[in-house]
């Protein structure tokens, strides 16, 4: 891959030239430090003619309780929300890191697990609105809100979207949904105009 970098520094007095070198110095600094502090390689930005792979999703294959939720993902995923989830057609399941089944393919089991809410704290009985305290707790009586895709394929079956919804016990044991971290770097664009 090759990079070229043009750059027009038009000026009319010694100062602006010193502002346009100043201005520059600042955009490389952050260029530099992105590359030297970023984990990882650096990778190219996809282009119009080229597509990155899908945001990958996943259920975990352990369970955790409701106060164990926001860490139980791998490096690189977070606790899903059921607003990232709703429409997996621009999403892929992570067979290799996440719980699948006999007849799984290449997409997500039939199964459940906790998913955030995007709701106030709360710990009621009812789809949407539980969410174990914000997954801080791991109460019995406390409940959070829950996600599958349905096993039987019957008029009814689903809640949201395809998807059957509940609560459990914030004690009870359950796999989790996760889905990747977006990581995308903007460089800022500085603009300004002198006038003479």
């Amino acid at each position: 891959m090759r990079w070229r970098v043009r750059l027009q520094v038009r000026y009319r007095r010694r100062a602006d030239l010193a502002l346009a070198a100043l201005a520059l110095a600042v955009i490389l600094a952050g260029l530099i430090g992105t590359l030297i502090w970023s984990p990882g390689q650096a990778v190219a930005l996809p282009t119009q003619a080229e597509h990155s792979d899908p945001l990958q999703y996943y259920l975990t294959k352990d369970t955790f309780e409701g106060d164990q939720v926001l860490s139980a993902c791998a490096l690189g995923f977070h606790t899903a929300s059921v607003w990232e989830l709703l429409d997996t057609s621009n999403l892929r399941y992570n067979t290799t890191r996440g719980y699948t089944r006999p007849d799984s393919g290449h997409g997500p089991p039939a199964t459940g697990g906790w998913i955030r809410t995007g709701a106030e704290s709360g710990s009621a009985n009812t789809p949407g609105s539980g969410n174990c305290q914000a997954w801080t707790s791991g109460s019995a009586s406390d409940y959070g809100s829950h996600i599958s895709l349905p096993g039987i394929w019957t008029v009814g079956a689903e809640d949201l979207m395809g998807w059957a919804v509940g609560t459990v016990s914030c004690s009870q044991p359950v796999r989790v949904w996760c889905i990747g971290d977006e990581s995308i770097i903007y460089l800022p664009l500085v603009m300004r105009t002198y006038t003479g």
